[in-house]
């Protein structure tokens, strides 16, 4: 599959490699939780056609581990994505759709709420700007106000 310079397809392939950096939590408002290194790996699967973004860092010095898997599916015209991850997604997978941005783009997927009020609304932004990748995630409550639940920077490391 080849991909244009301005494709979706293309951006994917620029996030491909070694990455490392700090992981932001928040699970109230403006309340910063935690904050830990965070390291992971970008490969493009599937002739080009998706990114797997596996990731491991820690919450409270518990070792955490996700996965984020995105593409763009040319049919629908927007980015789809799936996100599992040891702490915040339990045994479900949240799935995710968007579209794209300056510099890269987001998605939104949404999850149940625990305590089983309405559900929650869930908006990841990824965004590379030069070397360095951002992902940003927003929790999204059932009255529409969204807080900031997780910032990852990444730094690519250059393979040796």
């Amino acid at each position: 599959m080849t991909h244009k310079e301005s494709s979706p397809h293309h951006f994917l392939s620029q996030l491909a490699g070694h990455w490392q950096g700090t992981s932001k939590l928040w699970l109230e408002p403006d309340k910063l939780a935690n904050q830990a290194p965070i390291a992971g790996t970008v490969q493009i699967i599937l002739e080009g056609r998706y990114a797997l973004f596996l990731y491991q860092s820690s919450i409270e010095g518990e070792a955490q581990h996700g996965m984020f898997t995105f593409g763009y599916n040319t049919e629908l015209n927007r980015y789809e994505a799936s996100w599992v991850d040891s702490f915040h997604t339990n045994t479900a997978i949240m799935f995710c759709t968007g579209n794209e941005m300056d510099n890269g783009f987001f998605v939104l997927g949404s999850y149940p709420d625990p305590t089983g009020g309405p559900d929650w609304g869930w908006r990841t932004e990824v965004i590379l700007l030069g070397q360095e990748l951002i992902v940003t995630a927003y929790n999204i409550m059932p009255d529409g106000m969204e807080a900031k639940a997780i910032e990852i920077t990444l730094k690519q490391i250059k393979d040796s």
